[in-house]
């Protein structure tokens, strides 16, 4: 009689802790497939965005700011907890991991990037509104490395 009531308490605790970790009606997971990821070390740094302010670059002023390791080829980083709205996202390999994109002295970055909807750019980044996209689901996009 013990152990089925241990039992019983264990499942009882075992289901509220999984209740509690399903996701907010509303809330979205994005999954970012990092394409081309060049080299061994370092991290993927992305930020996610909901407006312009601090676009590409501010970690401050992004929404969500996660590093995961890098590894050559495609990276996966899961991004949860968003709500349905219109979003952009920046990422940077950082090698040397000191939490910026490098640059030369011309402002060519160093290091490997890459942007939603996969523009091109020099040295600087295309506007925010050229790389936004609808988030109204759960959804998965490709972001291509540049150099």
């Amino acid at each position: 009689m013990r152990t089925l009531v241990l039992a019983s308490v264990l499942l009882l605790s075992m289901l509220a802790g999984t209740q509690s970790q399903a996701p907010a009606p509303g809330m979205y997971t994005l999954t970012i497939q990092v394409q081309g990821v060049d080299q061994d070390g370092g991290n993927i740094g992305v930020l996610v965005f909901n407006n312009e302010n601090g676009w590409a670059e501010d970690r401050t002023a992004a929404l969500k700011d996660i590093v995961v390791p890098a590894h050559p080829g495609t990276v996966t980083v899961v991004v949860p907890g968003l709500a349905a709205g219109t979003y952009a996202v920046s990422i940077a390999h950082d090698v040397n991991q000191n939490h910026k994109l490098d640059k030369n002295f011309i402002g060519k970055p160093k290091e490997q990037w890459g942007l939603s909807n996969n523009p091109h750019a020099t040295l600087k980044a295309p506007p925010f509104k050229n790389c936004t996209f609808p988030l109204t689901g759960n959804m998965e996009i490709f972001i291509k490395m540049q150099k």
